[in-house]
């Protein structure tokens, strides 16, 4: 994976700052080989994870995460009904 588009937070962890119609932070924690390793996909998910109605802080992927069906395999989000409520979505489980 392509590591200038990620800001380096820590030892193990690296952001893509919201941007566009992100709401939060995309956090991946992994070290730096392991992100080297990683697919493409899992910034392209990580990254629309973070543009999800009521999403709340940050959307975060695992050490090993992987390319999954929308939502990256090692992914971790969290919503909130209120905060769906007022953006007028419906609710959906992530």
């Amino acid at each position: 994976m392509d590591l200038s588009r990620f800001t380096k937070r820590g030892e193990f962890a690296w952001e893509v700052a919201p941007r566009e119609a992100m709401h939060v932070p995309a956090i991946v924690y992994a070290d730096e080989t392991l992100m080297r390793a990683m697919d493409e996909k899992v910034y392209t998910q990580v990254t629309n994870v973070a543009k999800l109605p009521g999403i709340v802080k940050a959307c975060y992927a695992m050490p090993d995460a992987h390319w999954g069906y929308g939502f990256p395999t090692g992914g971790v989000a969290a919503s909130s009904v209120r905060r769906r409520a007022a953006e007028n979505e419906p609710y959906s489980a992530l």
